[in-house]
């Protein structure tokens, strides 16, 4: 399918070109003379022959003949192409002359001149399916030498055969100036090839110090371009001897790589993987499976299929490329001129190569040497382009790293003034934490006393509880086994009975109360009460120690108290009972109550007895303390400290009024009035 459409389209151009031409019988002599190279333009006569097998007596009889208005430009075509000339040497000029092909590409050209008898004979042969050692010239292209020993006119029959593009240019010059040519040519090629080595040694070097994959696609771009520039010129075939198949594979496999590797290259230029995504992947997708598609063809041997449809398609990549820069222009960083500039140059020759292979162009020494000349421009103009970023990057980075240099010297400033807030927080920090540490060691001590205590009440209070609740229990069976017993024994035992239940009356008292002090559980329920309320609390109270043993003073008590009765009797009792334990057998202690300022009430309990420890001063008041005075004595450590929680709960206090001064110790409550 391919080839038919190959052929569709380079049949209609060749006839259009044709058609444009005129008979051969015009067909004018071409003068030879010595003083430059002669181009044929505008003297050949052109015969097509299908499937290449016509022999010269064919073609030369043949009456399709048309004269070529410039030079061979038929594209892609696997036809024989016959070229007739018609030359005469001056009497002046020399007799050997070179026929030069501009395309370095043709596979057979075939020189055949009459003999003496008027036959056509083959005479010389060149092409690329020659050895290059059997050519008769060494050329870049093919040259085929004349020997013209006579002055009068001749006809030269040129059969020229490729699978390129059979666009060409053929000229007429002698030896010399064909060899001062030849070495200006290779010259500039390999100015040209060397300067393009260089560069790609260049940005080879440069990728491995800064590993930027723009370097990378650069050294690639450049490489297909200049294998293209290389084989195309038949620089590569001349210097490596290479075979016309093997080129012809290289150099349409170079150019199928070229397509994908440009249109990705450019899309990096332009910047439009991070500006139009999906339109970035689109175009490099679509264009690599153009590669290669066209690939697969010149690998199954369709080579002008498979060029022609590379070079439509890098036609197309071009314009789409251009298209897209210009669109791009309004809201432009600097990319999109840079583009045009620096690609409009290379798209320009390579159109024109195109287009002269297409055979819309002349065949002449400009469009002939378009692509080079633009690839050299473009590269030069390309690595200026990246020379001068990257020197900007290189501004850019030591503009940054003197900005991070600052930034770390401030940071580093206000990292020292952290480290010492920090540091005096810390400071503050351990400071607080060795006092909190000293605060629970003392609390642990106490918590560790308290226990301590709470297993000592424990013994105790077993024992408290026991012993009257034994005497309770002896005193009743006694009465019970005795009823007829003299009356003072009963009293005695009833006595003891009641001394036994006023013990249990004081320790359930005292117990009940320290509930009661916890205010989570039991609330403070004070109430108004009158003085006789009072007067009868104080009297109930004398009344459980036998008669003298309390001494009441009771003349200041108000007519109205503001309090909680109930806890107020535990509060007067607990000091009752501890003076009544530290006073000796058949001494008296006293009850007083106070009116100390207006609004104001207290309760004082004195004892006759020795003073209080002073190491022992401090822990009085707390709860199951007991002090060394009192070890052998009963009791649970809990009366002074309910008497405390009680002062506090009716905002008063309790303090010790007298420590042993004048052999009485003394406890006040005072409380609001």
């Amino acid at each position: 399918m391919a080839r038919l459409v190959r052929h569709w389209w380079w049949a209609l151009l060749a006839a259009l070109l044709l058609a444009a031409g005129t008979p051969a019988s015009a067909q004018p002599v071409l003068q030879l003379d010595a003083a430059s190279s002669i181009s044929t333009g505008g003297y050949l006569a052109l015969l097509r022959d299908s499937g290449g097998l016509m022999d010269a007596d064919t073609a030369a009889r043949a009456t399709s003949w048309r004269a070529l208005p410039g030079s061979v430009k038929l594209g892609y075509t696997d036809d024989a192409v016959w070229l007739r000339l018609n030359v005469q040497r001056s009497e002046e000029a020399q007799t050997r002359w070179l026929l030069k092909f501009s395309s370095a590409l043709l596979d057979d050209v075939r020189l055949y001149r009459r003999d003496r008898y008027g036959n056509w004979q083959l005479v010389q042969r060149s092409g690329e399916e020659q050895d290059r050692r059997s050519w008769p010239i060494d050329a870049r292209s093919p040259v085929l030498p004349l020997q013209l020993d006579s002055a009068e006119p001749e006809s030269l029959l040129l059969r020229v055969q490729t699978r390129n593009a059979l666009t060409t240019r053929l000229d007429i010059a002698t030896p010399e100036l064909h060899g001062a040519e030849s070495q200006r040519e290779s010259f500039y090629y390999g100015l040209g090839l060397g300067f393009g080595l260089l560069l790609i040694l260049f940005h080879a070097l440069f990728w491995l110090k800064t590993r930027e994959a723009v370097n990378v696609w650069y050294v690639v771009y450049v490489g297909l371009a200049l294998q293209s520039e290389w084989l195309t010129s038949g620089l590569a075939q001349q210097t490596l001897g290479l075979p016309g198949w093997l080129s012809d594979y290289w150099l349409s496999l170079v150019l199928c790589a070229a397509l994908p590797v440009g249109v990705f290259y450019s899309d990096m230029q332009l910047g439009l993987a991070q500006r139009m995504p999906r339109f970035s992947r689109g175009l490099i997708v679509f264009f690599t499976a153009i590669g290669l598609l066209a690939a697969m063809l010149v690998i199954g041997g369709e080579i002008g299929a498979g060029m022609l449809l590379m070079q439509l398609a890098a036609l197309t990549a071009m314009v789409i490329m251009i298209g897209t820069a210009v669109w791009m222009l309004p809201r432009d960083d600097g990319r999109a001129r840079v583009f045009l500039l620096v690609f409009g140059i290379y798209y320009a020759g390579v159109m024109v190569a195109f287009l002269r292979n297409l055979g819309l162009l002349p065949n002449t020494a400009i469009t002939q040497n378009a692509t080079a000349l633009g690839t050299l421009i473009h590269m030069v103009v390309m690595s200026v382009r990246l020379s001068e970023g990257y020197d900007r990057m290189r501004r850019e980075k030591e503009a940054a790293q003197q900005r991070v240099v600052t930034w770390a010297e401030q940071q580093t400033e206000l990292l020292e003034q952290e480290v010492l807030r920090r540091t005096e927080d810390l400071r503050q920090e351990i400071g607080r934490r060795e006092y909190l540490e000293l605060e629970l060691r003392a609390a642990l001590e106490t918590e560790r006393r308290t226990r301590q205590s709470q297993l000592d009440f424990i013994a105790m209070i077993s024992h408290e509880f026991l012993t009257p609740l034994a005497i309770i229990n002896t005193t009743a069976q006694q009465i019970a086994r005795n009823l007829d017993a003299a009356r003072e024994k009963t009293l005695a035992r009833c006595t003891n009975l009641r001394n036994a239940a006023k013990r249990m009356v004081a320790l359930v008292d005292e117990y009940l109360s320290r509930d009661r002090m916890n205010t989570e559980q039991a609330p403070f329920q004070p109430r108004m009460c009158s003085g006789d309320e009072l007067r009868k609390l104080l009297a109930d109270l004398v009344a459980d120690w036998p008669d003298e043993r309390v001494k009441l003073h009771d003349a200041a008590v108000p007519e109205r108290l503001w309090c909680d009765l109930q806890l107020l009797r535990v509060a007067v009792r607990n000091l009752l009972a501890n003076a009544d334990r530290h006073t000796a057998s058949g001494l008296q202690f006293e009850l007083e109550v106070l009116l100390p300022s207006q609004n104001r009430i207290a309760f004082r309990v004195r004892n006759p007895g020795a003073g209080v420890p002073a190491d022992e001063v401090p822990y009085l008041f707390e709860k199951y303390f007991r002090g060394r005075q009192t070890q052998q004595s009963p009791g649970a450590g809990l009366g002074l400290y309910l008497v405390r929680r009680i002062a506090e709960l009716h905002d008063g206090e309790v303090v010790l009024e007298n420590q042993g001064q004048e052999k009485t110790v003394g406890f006040l409550i005072s409380l609001p009035a």
